[in-house]
């Protein structure tokens, strides 16, 4: 247990407007650099939701969430090459869900983010389910995809470098999404850039965990210097 590094990471409210859901390879799952983990550890389960690749009872509860919330309010993180990406500009926010948390005892469905959790050759293999569901359901061939405009690179990529500097790692991606969000003058008022330097923070525990675990072990570091930021 001396690598745990769960007692480090800070809890932090994610806005009940949205609600992440994380589509992840069992494969992924099992990796100790895996990224998609924080945001359920940042923001809990509710907010940020497992859905495992193949465990049919996680892939049913996450498409009856999409089914009550209704196509509109649901969209997936993911550089789709096949079609033209919509933006983070693009995503769509009814009267209910801008005023989520506000009214007492009155639930309302959030915008449903789909983060594809996996490799990138795995992630093709979740591409192509979420397709098929999505068309056995609706009955439309393109699933709705969004890209970030500002896609900065991730710390962890030193230490588990990417195919391309234009790719990153899901918690990364989730932190780019917020702040993108946080840019639109209708949604600034929700907090959501606090809620993308929660995620920041954690990927900084993580890349230090990782860090003291491979000196360790006696494995090489490839970062130079040591990514720092305050996240108290």
């Amino acid at each position: 247990m001396e690598d745990c590094m769960c007692s480090k990471l800070a809890p932090c409210n994610l806005w009940r407007g949205i609600r992440f859901w994380l589509y992840m390879h069992p494969k992924d799952f099992l990796r100790q650099n895996n990224t998609g983990k924080l945001l359920w550890q940042v923001f809990g389960i509710q907010a940020a939701s497992l859905c495992l690749f193949g465990i049919q009872e996680h892939e049913d509860i996450m498409w009856d969430a999409f089914q009550r919330s209704g196509k509109a309010k649901v969209s997936f993180l993911y550089p789709n090459k096949s079609a033209t990406p919509k933006s983070v500009n693009d995503l769509k926010f009814d009267d209910f869900t801008m005023n989520a948390g506000l009214q007492e005892g009155v639930q309302h469905e959030p915008l449903n983010l789909v983060l594809l959790d996996g490799t990138w050759s795995n992630s093709a293999a979740l591409y192509r389910r979420l397709k098929e569901r999505w068309a056995a359901i609706w009955g439309e061939e393109d699933i709705p995809c969004i890209s970030l405009s500002m896609l900065s690179a991730s710390v962890m990529h030193k230490l588990r470098p990417q195919p391309a500097w234009d790719r990153t790692c899901t918690a990364a991606a989730a932190a780019g999404l917020l702040s993108e969000l946080h840019m639109r003058p209708e949604l600034s008022a929700f907090k959501l850039e606090e809620q993308a330097e929660a995620v920041e923070c954690s990927l900084d525990i993580l890349l230090d965990a990782l860090t003291v675990r491979r000196v360790r072990l006696g494995r090489s570091i490839t970062r130079k210097q040591r990514h720092r930021r305050d996240c108290i």
